[in-house]
């Protein structure tokens, strides 16, 4: 069975083996761009990294759907740099949104990290903006870029593709920040709701488009948290969207995850409501503030679960030994309802060797797929 053929039948419950499939993309990247690849790495390209630890891969199909705004919109972007501070506007016809990003240069003057230092929404007003930037998403698909990229993908596993991130969520991450989102919608409910409607034509746009691909498993990269979506807020705005987008996904034969990394504790009873098929980059202790029997209860031989070692496992200062024995557990545990990966990635300074250790010890057990 080839980890592509794998990665298909843990979804429709037609095997008994664990698929590996951490996301390595963020160590690859950075060592790059940092030239601190190990020397027997140097000259890989991507896949050859994923070949060469023996995994499967997630993401590197997540192609085809085509995102623009409609002629009529007026919408435009511009940026400046003043010092260390990147200003992004977004112009509409109806008023003007800034995000000021904090950048970190390394010695050569190359951007390296940046943060966003002052979220764009503020006020009511600022959300009308983000609303009418929304209402003006056009999304089609193209079989042609789909087909390019899984067939580069090949045999190392079944494309998943992004769809989108709540609107709720969204607003936390990119928009308003935590507090402020959390008085928006306090204050201006009503602004919330209309942003909220917006972001739910938008789901439908993209689910629309992307039924037109061949593709069977997506993922909406929610990020939901104990602190962004606290309990009241999942009820009310992540479940309703969830069970309705794995409706019309499950209606033409296909499966979806979320992303949940962080702290889940207060929100995971929930998750069994939510419809998913399964549930992405959920974090245990000693990382997050959930343990692998609280996961268990929550998901029960249902979902599947996707990932679940804690990166700071792949850290210097943690044991391989310690390591091996918590990946033994969780297969012990979750199996054959697992894709086994890293929550969330493992980092630019973890040990790729353990990656290894982990590919040995599955093999060990179940048998790598090829």
């Amino acid at each position: 069975m080839t980890r592509k053929e794998l990665n298909l039948a843990i979804f429709e419950g037609k095997t008994n083996k664990v698929l590996w499939q951490p996301r390595l993309e963020e160590w690859i990247f950075r060592n790059k761009v940092n030239n601190t690849l190990p020397e027997r790495f140097k000259d890989m390209e991507y896949f050859e990294f994923y070949d060469h630890l023996r995994c499967s891969v997630r993401y590197a199909a997540s192609a085809g759907l085509e995102v623009k705004y409609n002629e009529n919109s007026h919408i435009e972007f511009t940026e400046e740099l003043i010092g260390n501070q990147m200003f992004r506007h977004t112009h509409t016809p109806i008023g003007k949104l800034t995000t000021t990003y904090h950048l970190v240069f390394d010695e050569d003057g190359k951007v390296i990290n940046e943060r966003i230092e002052e979220f764009p929404v503020k006020t009511p007003e600022d959300l009308k903006i983000v609303t009418y930037v929304i209402n003006n998403y056009e999304v089609s698909s193209n079989l042609s870029i789909f087909k390019e990229y899984a067939d580069n993908m090949g045999h190392r596993g079944e494309p998943t593709m992004f769809l989108t991130s709540s609107g709720f969520t969204e607003l936390v991450k990119h928009y308003a920040g935590l507090l402020n989102t959390m008085y928006l919608n306090v204050d201006y409910p009503e602004a919330i709701e209309e942003f909220l409607e917006a972001c739910d034509e938008k789901d439908n746009k993209f689910v629309d488009a992307a039924l037109k691909l061949p593709c069977r498993i997506f993922n909406l990269g929610d990020h939901a948290t104990d602190e962004f979506t606290p309990p009241p807020l999942l009820k009310k705005y992540m479940i309703p969207r969830w069970q309705k987008i794995s409706k019309k996904l499950h209606d033409n034969n296909r499966f979806v995850h979320s992303h949940w990394d962080g702290n889940s504790k207060t929100i995971l009873p929930y998750l069994m409501e939510s419809g998913l098929d399964s549930v992405e980059a959920l974090t245990p202790a000693p990382m997050g503030n959930i343990t692998l029997e609280e996961i268990k209860s929550a998901v029960g031989n249902k979902l599947v679960c996707l990932d679940l070692i804690p990166a700071i496992y792949f850290l210097p200062n943690f044991k391989t030994s310690d390591l091996l024995d918590f990946t033994k557990k969780v297969i012990d545990m979750f199996a054959p309802k697992l894709i086994l990966g890293v929550s969330d990635e493992i980092s630019s300074v973890g040990e790729i060797e353990k990656i290894e250790a982990v590919s040995e010890l599955v093999d060990s057990i179940c048998g790598l797929a090829d």
